[in-house]
């Protein structure tokens, strides 16, 4: 496939325009139940979102980070960030059940940005699926029934608190599984390790610690060994990571009435609120006061 910094980051809504769907969301996607599109050429490409999904019928073959997986009914499939991925071919009759998410859109039901890192089948440590005996399924199936039946209900009270509600529950039921099949350890790398540290404290600081020196100081080791292992790992730079989290923290805090920009400034140890507001804006495209106003 090449390196990761070649192939595009896609949205949800770029991976459904490929995908030949409408869709009304930029945050969520709910796959409808019918036989998955057949598509004539399909390029690599990095999603910026997560993706969970089981087989139900025939099978479908994709390439995640250079390996090839084959997919079969009863396969349960999940993709962070991290991963790059490329679909290579399918059975005419392929139906897959799926959904995506941007981690934000479930920043209202999760107290910490981070959280959805203990799901370790996002991990480019763990691999990208599993097979599934039916009664493990049966949950997941049935979590996706009440998803289909919701997905163009979008004018109905509390629609997206209740989207979320079962988006969560479904991690927690795959989550669970996982930890039945006992597949989903990290291997025990020296850079996937640093990366589960340096994620740790991330969630442990909340976000106020900017400087990537604090980070390499704590776990012992140079900041040019910190960003070799992080990028190794994740595919990303420590410095984005932290980043994701300050700005993740920020939101959060803005969406909180009893906070201002100059409180949240003050919370997430900027210098002032001029600095805030311009490192929330380069990292969002809009002003601290502006997310205010739209929340």
């Amino acid at each position: 496939m090449g390196s990761k910094e070649n192939i595009p980051l896609e949205s949800i809504g770029q991976r459904l325009v490929s995908m030949g769907f409408d869709w009304h969301s930029a945050d969520y996607f709910i796959s409808p139940d019918e036989t998955e599109p057949a598509q004539q050429e399909d390029f690599p490409y990095r999603p910026d979102f997560c993706i969970l999904g089981l087989c139900v019928k025939g099978w479908i073959e994709f390439e995640v980070d250079n390996v090839l997986l084959r997919i079969y009914p009863n396969c349960f499939f999940a993709a962070g960030p991290e991963r790059t991925i490329r679909k290579i071919k399918q059975s005419p009759d392929c139906k897959l059940r799926y959904l995506f998410f941007t981690k934000e859109f479930l920043l209202n039901n999760i107290t910490n940005f981070y959280e959805l890192e203990s799901f370790l089948f996002f991990s480019s440590a763990t691999e990208p699926y599993i097979q599934l005996e039916k009664e493990d399924a049966e949950p997941l199936l049935q979590l996706y029934d009440i998803l289909k039946n919701k997905r163009h209900k979008i004018n109905s009270p509390h629609h997206l608190e209740i989207i979320r509600s079962l988006f969560y529950t479904f991690l927690y039921e795959a989550a669970a599984i996982y930890q039945k099949k006992e597949v989903a350890q990290p291997k025990f790398t020296r850079d996937a390790e640093l990366n589960s540290k340096f994620q740790q404290l991330l969630i442990q600081t909340d976000s106020k610690k900017h400087k990537l020196k604090f980070y390499a100081d704590s776990l012992f080791i140079t900041p040019k060994y910190l960003i070799h292992a992080i990028k190794k790992s994740s595919g990303k730079t420590p410095g984005k990571l932290i980043d994701e989290a300050i700005i993740a923290e920020a939101k959060m805090l803005l969406k909180d009435p009893d906070h201002n920009v100059a409180t949240v400034s003050e919370r997430l140890q900027f210098s002032d609120q001029a600095s805030f507001s311009k490192f929330f804006k380069k990292n969002t495209g809009i002003t601290p006061i502006s997310f205010r106003s739209h929340r």
